[in-house]
Order: structure tokens, then C-alpha cells, then sequence
């Protein structure tokens, strides 16, 4: 009997059978876990996960479609493993689970996210992740993986499919096996001859995507950047956009986290699986860490890493009144034109926003923060709708900017980024359409009514058609961020009225995580090009996730 089959045999059965299959994996069963010991903030400077470097090319088991470039090809060697990071001064050692490049040596890789991939346009990478978790291992957590490349648009075995099935086997490595990606990095549409420039990512990230133990082994810390540069987009000051780049480029993943009194990592998601919060946030896998800058622009890519918490995240001062910055992407790629003036990015686990923030406004020795006001005591979500979320004045700080000297600075934020087109409505009248509701049924999550089978598609799509899907929140108050693998979608409607947020509004704003706020609806678009296969779609609770609220779609 396979993990889904005895989980979902525990939940018709009622909770104790689930609890007791999941305690064993736990450790310990924590439905009340006490706080996290105390620590200092702004005491330890912002680390930043360094980038990925290339191997010697190697037989891979994949090969980038014809299409690319193989004079411009890539290789990469991932390992995952487990080691011990100081996730603050004040704390022992913990013991994490994270990925570590091939080329730095056991035990001198001090960080909690992997190392960053940096990725071009055009340019296809084969990487060969390798699994050395321990297969003995102590805890929560499942030592097999699978690795999904969050925003990709690849072919399905190098998208991480969760687990192996019949006719689509392999894809997951059991401790002391690998596994070859590859990412060809082109533009959705190659493979008819219509490549789409406006569809190009931004920030994307990888993580762990195996079956039932996704938050698991994410909350471990299996997880890391890749951010995407093309002609546009450049990563230079001085070509392109002239965007702020180099050191002035900062990816930030804002997680939380609950620890023991002896600094170790506490979860509780495989018993509770409403969705876990910690009460500790950290930045790239520190706890409320600072950071220099000059007095000159930053462009920051925030990432919502964490398991079940939503984030609204505002820049405040000192007195914690919020100030404005320049919004210049989401997970979708960059926007159309910059929506300038910003003071909230509502962000749901898995989405990103990247923000652009002068502090040339500031005096030298100014602090300013990024602060999340968002108040959540639960897995269902915080107060309020996603049009009104409701917002605390004096919220948690979670990484303080320290205002230095004035330098010289060329970067700018044009008034025109990546501008796309919205979806005609003859496209949109003509499209199949389908609908999926998310929604609590027998203690779990589920699909139209059915918890997952990836043995079973739960729609066939077909390639180079256009399609309208609505995702209905089926109620309950709770909150789900709905991830469809693949392809970027644009937003129609939400419940029934044009977008109006402008970081989901057609021809503005693309997304790969739509988030569904208490009996809500949304229409989105799709068009789903050049590969062929099984891929998924859940919501990003991972908790929810874990427990059932995942499909399988084939396209043919």
C-alpha cells in the first residue's frame, strides 16, 4: 500500500489512524508546541546564498529540446544533504536539510537555502541533483525527493513531478541516487515557430515536491533561488533596463519557523494539517537579520518561502510609518510598466514580488524596515479578503536597512518594463473552459470533491489551446494559493469583476500562484505550449497540499 493510500484510508477512518501513521514520521506529536526561545534582532548581517558554479559536462539522462543552443549549454551537480547552520547568535547549531553546490566541499556550505542559479535566456542548463540526505535520518521529514523548478516551463520529468507512476518512473531519488533536469530556457511557444518574449520569468526558486511530505522537507530547508536575465532584463546598470544590479540585486526568502530550547527545528504539519506557522521570521535562513546599503536605489526580490503564512509586507521607519517604493515584478516576470508608490505586497506562500527602493530619500544613518502586517493565528489565513486584507500599524519587523554613505548610482526604474498585450476577448469566448474547487471535506483537502490520484488525470488539455480555468474557494474562511505548474496565467476576474489589484490586472501582471482569499473565485487564462505530459496543480499551504489538495493534468 503506496503513502497516499494509507493516508487517505486514515482520514476515512478518522484522525487517529492519520496521527499515528504521521507521529512515527514526526518524532513526536506537538499540536501545542511552546514559543521559540528568545532572540535579539538586527543583530547578524543578512546573508546572501552564493551562486551556483558549472562541472564539467557529463552524460545526462535528459537533452534540452533541438531548439536550443547546445554551444551554450550549462551543467550543474546539487546535492542535498543534511548539516548544521547558525540561524542566530544567540542559538546553537541547527540541524537542517539544504542543497549545496557539488563544487563546495562537505561542510563548508553554512547557509540555509541552496545556492542561487543564475540563468540566462536561450541559454539551456542540465543539472544533476543528488540525494545524500540520510536515509537513517532523525525526525520529521521524508529523505526521498523530487525537485520542482517553481516557474520553469520545462518538460514534465524535469519538472518535479511529486512521485513515480506507471509509464513516467524515476523521478524520485531515494537517498543515494540522482536525478538530471534540464532547463532549456526558451520562450514558451518555440516549439511551433511563436515564441512568446513577453512570457519570460523573473524569480523563480526550487524546492522539494515530494508527495505528501512537500512541507515537510521544505520546512527542513530544501529550497533555493534562480533568477533569470535576458537582453532586456540584462543584470547590468549600464545595458538594458539598467535595473539595479550586481550587489544591489538582493533576493530575500521570508520564511518562518519554531524552534526548540535548544535551537532545533519543531514541525508539526504532518498532525495538524490545517497549516503550520513558526513564530520566529527569518531572511535567507536567518532570524531578523540587518543589512548596509548605500544611499542610492535596491531592487529586492522578495519570495514567500514559508509553509502556510501570508505575508503583507510594507517599508516603514522607525516610527513605523509605511513609505512607498516602486513594484517592478511578481513570479510572473516583470511588469508591464512599474506601479509606482507602492506600501503593500500581499504576498502568499510561493509568490514573489520584486520591489525597487531608494534610499537616496533617506539621510545617512536612517533605519527602515521591511515589517509584515499581516496577523495570522492559523492555517486559515489572516483577517479580512484579499481586496481588504486587514493590516496592523506596528507588525513585525523582519530585516532592518542600515543607511550609509552616498554613492554614485547609474541604475534607473523606466516607465516601461517587459509591456505584453491582454488576452483578446474573441480568444477568451472561444477558450475551453473548466472549473476546480478547492475545499475541506472529512478532515482533508480536496479537488472537485476528490483528494489526490496521480494515476489519474483530472483533466486532458490540449497543447496550443486556449483555455479559461475558474479556481472557486469552496468556503470556510479559509485562504489557498492555487499553483498550476507550466505556464504563467493571466487574471480575468476575481468574483466576477475585473482584477483591480494591479499585480494580477491583465496586460499588467502575469502569475504562477493565484491566491483564493475566503469564498472567492478567479478566471484565469491559459495557454499551455510545447510539452507534452503529466503536471500538477495545488494549493501552496503546504500543509494542505500534503493532505490531499493536489491534482494531475495531462497535456496532450
Amino acid at each position: 500500500m503506496r503513502r497516499r493510500d494509507f493516508l487517505r484510508l486514515g482520514m476515512a477512518g478518522g484522525a487517529g489512524l492519520f496521527g499515528a501513521r504521521n507521529a512515527r514520521a514526526v518524532g513526536r506529536v506537538l499540536h501545542d508546541p511552546p514559543p521559540s526561545p528568545r532572540t535579539t534582532p538586527f543583530v547578524q548581517a543578512l546573508p546572501v546564498p552564493p551562486l551556483l558554479t558549472t562541472v564539467d559536462p557529463f552524460n545526462a539522462e535528459c537533452t534540452p529540446p533541438p531548439q536550443s543552443d547546445p554551444t551554450r549549454l550549462r551543467f550543474y551537480r546539487v546535492i542535498a544533504e543534511e548539516r548544521l547552520v547558525r540561524l542566530h547568535p544567540e542559538l546553537p547549531l541547527t540541524r537542517v536539510w539544504g542543497y549545496r553546490d557539488a563544487n563546495t566541499p562537505r561542510g563548508q556550505y553554512p547557509f540555509l537555502p541552496g545556492p542561487t542559479f543564475i540563468g540566462r535566456s536561450q541559454e539551456p542548463i542540465v543539472v544533476r541533483h543528488v540525494n545524500e540526505l540520510p536515509a537513517d535520518h532523525v525526525g520529521f521529514g521524508e529523505p526521498s525527493s523530487t525537485v520542482h523548478f517553481h516557474g520553469g516551463h520545462v518538460e514534465a520529468r524535469s519538472d518535479g513531478f511529486p512521485e513515480d507512476i506507471d509509464g513516467f518512473e524515476a523521478v524520485v531519488m531515494r537517498p543515494g541516487e540522482s536525478h538530471d533536469y534540464c532547463y532549456p530556457l526558451l520562450d514558451p511557444g518555440f516549439s511551433t515557430g511563436e515564441p512568446d518574449v513577453t512570457d519570460r520569468p523573473s524569480t523563480l526558486w526550487y524546492h522539494d515536491h515530494l508527495l505528501d511530505f512537500t512541507g515537510a522537507n521544505v520546512y527542513r530547508g530544501l529550497s533555493g533561488f534562480f533568477l533569470y536575465f535576458d537582453e532586456l532584463d540584462t543584470g547590468s546598470e549600464f545595458a538594458g533596463l539598467r535595473l539595479p544590479s550586481g550587489e544591489f540585486d538582493v533576493a530575500l526568502v521570508l520564511q518562518d519557523r519554531r524552534l526548540d530550547r535548544n535551537g532545533q527545528l519543531v514541525y508539526d504539519g504532518l498532525t495538524d494539517h490545517n497549516g503550520f506557522l513558526g513564530d520566529k521570521y527569518l531572511v535567507n535562513g536567518v532570524i531578523q537579520p540587518f543589512l548596509d546599503v548605500k544611499r542610492r536605489k535596491y531592487r529586492f526580490r522578495l519570495l514567500n518561502g514559508s509553509n502556510a503564512r501570508f505575508l503583507g509586507i510594507s517599508l516603514t521607519d522607525r516610527d513605523d510609518r509605511v513609505l512607498p517604493y516602486d513594484l517592478i515584478a511578481t513570479e510572473g516576470g516583470l511588469l508591464a510598466a512599474p506601479a509606482r508608490g507602492q506600501k503593500l505586497s500581499l504576498l502568499s506562500p510561493a509568490q514573489r514580488e520584486e520591489i525597487v527602493i531608494d534610499f537616496a530619500q533617506f539621510p545617512e544613518g536612517a533605519r527602515v524596515y521591511l515589517m509584515n502586517r499581516l496577523e495570522q493565528e492559523d492555517g486559515r489565513g489572516p483577517r479580512g479578503t484579499f481586496e481588504d486584507p486587514e493590516l496592523v500599524r506596528h507588525g513585525t519587523r523582519l530585516l532592518e536597512f542600515r543607511v550609509g554613505p552616498t554613492v554614485d548610482d547609474p541604475s534607473r526604474v523606466p516607465d516601461v518594463l517587459r509591456p505584453f498585450e491582454a488576452i483578446a476577448q474573441s480568444v477568451i469566448d472561444g477558450a475551453r473552459r473548466r472549473t476546480f474547487e478547492f475545499e475541506r471535506r472529512h478532515g482533508g483537502w480536496v479537488i472537485n470533491g476528490e483528494g489526490v490520484d496521480l494515476d489519474r488525470p483530472i483533466a486532458r488539455v490540449p497543447r496550443n489551446e486556449p483555455e479559461v480555468w475558474k479556481l472557486k474557494n469552496g468556503g470556510g474562511g479559509w485562504w489557498h494559493p492555487i499553483h498550476i505548474h507550466v505556464e504563467f496565467m493571466h487574471v480575468l476576474k476575481r468574483d466576477g469583476k475585473r482584477a483591480n489589484r494591479v499585480e494580477e490586472r491583465d496586460g499588467m501582471a502575469k502569475r504562477d500562484v493565484i491566491t483564493l482569499g475566503p469564498n472567492s473565485e478567479v478566471e484565469v487564462f491559459f495557454l499551455f505550449r510545447d510539452f507534452p505530459g503529466p503536471f500538477v496543480f495545488h494549493c501552496h499551504t503546504l500543509e494542505h497540499e500534503d493532505a490531499f489538495m493536489m491534482a494531475r493534468f495531462d497535456i496532450v
